[in-house]
């Protein structure tokens, strides 16, 4: 099958399930992932042939409500590709705005950053190949994580630069301030809610790396109480919330002696928080 009638018939097949935007992007990852191209040079290979057995291999799993980057054992973020599996959180585009609030407020060299619920690696490691950045330090309790992290690590060759640390939380760690940047993306569902999320989510993508505890901010808490003692002088902390919880984490920041600047991603909610400690 050419690649212009793959497109039209992945699409379609795709649509069954899809809203019509989500459908063509997915088509162009899966097209890309059999070409081995980038998603966006699809259209330069028109003629080109694709593997249709490959193809409806996959349009089959993501029919049955599998996770398209499960299937393909890869997902982008910041423009880049980086390997995920089952068992390690899927990114979300809403995440990156945790780069862009990084590159924008943070200008010292030489970062040692630590990233708390590393997954996949991706934020801690967008950070490394965007920031000037030293360490990364990253640590998940799950060893799934720690494994594609590695592996991402090794192929963006920044392992060298990369120390990740199976253990929970701040636990692995002694209390001394030695980081410029704390970073997460903690898990942030009440769990509650757990049960109505879509089923591609709830069926498929780790409960341990989605829900927070009872009112989701079980980690926020910890990390806003916690952070400070672990920062230079001069360091933030920076982490996503969920859509809901604006409220909520800035009375916590503020019971915590921070000051703290809120990012809205492109829906309008507030989705990122940049903080550091008053006496900085």
């Amino acid at each position: 099958m050419r690649v212009k009638d793959a497109i039209l018939y992945t699409r379609e097949k795709l649509s069954q399930i899809l809203k019509k935007d989500q459908a063509e992007w997915e088509t162009l990852l899966i097209i890309s992932h059999l070409l081995k191209i980038k998603p966006l040079d699809v259209y330069l290979f028109y003629e080109k042939e694709v593997d249709e057995s490959k193809l409806n291999a996959i349009i089959n799993k993501r029919l049955k409500k599998a996770p398209l980057a499960y299937i393909l054992k890869e997902a982008y973020f910041w423009g880049r590709k980086f390997f995920v599996e089952e068992g390690v959180l899927i990114p979300r585009q809403e995440t990156e705005l945790i780069i862009e609030v990084a590159k924008a407020r943070i200008k010292k060299k030489n970062l040692k950053i630590l990233e708390l619920g590393i997954g996949s690696g991706v934020i801690g490691i967008t950070l490394l190949l965007e920031l000037n950045t030293k360490i990364l330090f990253g640590i998940d309790i799950s060893e799934k994580a720690i494994e594609i992290s590695k592996k991402n690590a090794r192929f963006y060759k920044v392992e060298s630069r990369c120390y990740f640390v199976k253990g929970d939380w701040f636990k692995p760690l002694a209390e001394k301030k030695v980081f410029d940047l704390v970073v997460t993306n903690p898990p942030y569902i009440p769990l509650e809610e757990w049960k109505y999320l879509e089923e591609e989510v709830r069926c498929f993508e780790p409960k341990e790396a989605l829900v927070g505890g009872e009112d989701g901010l079980y980690f926020h808490k910890i990390t806003i109480k916690n952070a400070w003692k672990f920062l230079k002088k001069d360091g933030f902390l920076i982490f996503e919330m969920g859509y809901n919880q604006a409220k909520s984490v800035k009375e916590l920041l503020k019971v915590n002696n921070w000051q703290f600047e809120v990012f809205k991603d492109l829906l309008g909610y507030e989705r990122v928080v940049i903080a550091w400690q008053k006496s900085m």
